[in-house]
């Protein structure tokens, strides 16, 4: 993508109202909600056709590059392997007060073909077939990772709700062959000779400082991990459709997931079973509902109380 009006985006973010966005000098639309950040649109003509995600999380501008380095790269890497993404740009922003804030986009995609929108619009047998087809473009990221032999390795959150299916026309059934883009490329996650290419700690600064030390201690290493490993990826896509309403799907999927494995002949396989996605779903809802309620908490500390400023802009409840 091209670059974008800069002096607009900084009017944007200086008149952006974090505990009411809808109250914002030019306005946004909001299109989700991560655990981490918010992708939104901008209402305004230049910027039509883009989602965006805001990071208010760099030290100084050369940090905030860093990133933006990294973020190219791994959609180069994606694309490189035969994962197609959006197109794509980054913006840093400085605040007049000081607050390095980087705009992540990339081109906005109908949200009718949106898989998890997909999967209520489609009988199971088509769900099954969508997720067989996730399943193998999934596999070239790790056919990539064991090619390299721990020289390099990629990262990947392979939740339905990061694919898009973009030549889905809102019928009751998939095209024979589904175009299938991945999107959420926002937090490269590479390692190089097994070390993590992304500086991990500036998700921290999203958190409460009373809760840093613990998240790093305690499941910074773990989360991180479970990108890197495809059966973790697989049982967490499959443990989503909890979240996303469609708990008929599940068996299928598990079936078709250990019968993938099977066939690739991995040693050691142990087979996914519905008792682990369950467990797996309500341990990691939790943590995420912990987190959420703390960060309100410090907004509320921050805003109220000290009569502060608050970066990030939250959710008032993530349906799970």
């Amino acid at each position: 993508m091209g670059k974008l009006d800069l002096s607009l985006l900084k009017e944007f973010e200086e008149g952006l109202d974090t505990l009411h966005p809808e109250k914002s000098v030019i306005p946004l639309r909001i299109l989700g909600y991560g655990e981490i950040s918010t992708v939104f649109e901008i209402l305004r003509d230049e910027f039509s056709g883009i989602a965006f995600k805001r990071l208010p999380l760099f030290r100084d501008i050369d940090e905030a590059k860093r990133y933006v380095d990294l973020y190219e790269k791994y959609n180069e890497l994606l694309r490189s392997i035969g994962i197609s993404t959006p197109e794509y740009g980054a913006e840093i922003v400085e605040r007049d007060d000081g607050l390095i804030v980087l705009f992540l986009y990339q081109e906005l995609l109908n949200p009718a073909s949106i898989c998890h929108k997909i999967i209520h619009k489609i009988p199971e047998s088509e769900s099954i077939r969508l997720f067989k087809d996730i399943l193998s473009y999934m596999d070239k990221i790790w056919l990539y990772n064991m090619d390299m032999e721990g020289k390099h390795a990629l990262g990947f959150d392979g939740q339905i709700s990061n694919w898009a299916v973009t030549n889905y026309e809102g019928e009751d059934k998939l095209p024979e062959k589904p175009s299938l883009v991945y999107l959420d490329t926002t937090t490269p996650l590479i390692r190089v000779d097994g070390e993590e290419q992304l500086k991990a700690e500036l998700f921290l600064k999203a958190a409460p400082p009373i809760l840093r030390w613990i998240l790093k201690k305690l499941f910074l290493q773990e989360i991180l991990d479970r990108y890197y490993d495809f059966r973790s990826v697989v049982v967490d896509l499959i443990a989503n459709l909890f979240k996303e309403k469609k708990p008929d799907l599940i068996p299928g999927m598990i079936d078709v997931a250990n019968q993938f494995f099977v066939e690739k002949e991995i040693d050691d396989y142990k087979s996914i079973t519905y008792e682990e996605v369950k467990k797996y779903y309500d341990s990691d809802a939790s943590i995420w509902s912990i987190y959420l309620s703390a960060r309100k908490m410090h907004r509320f500390i921050r805003t109220k109380l000290l009569r502060g400023y608050y970066e990030f802009i939250l959710p008032e409840k993530i349906e799970r």
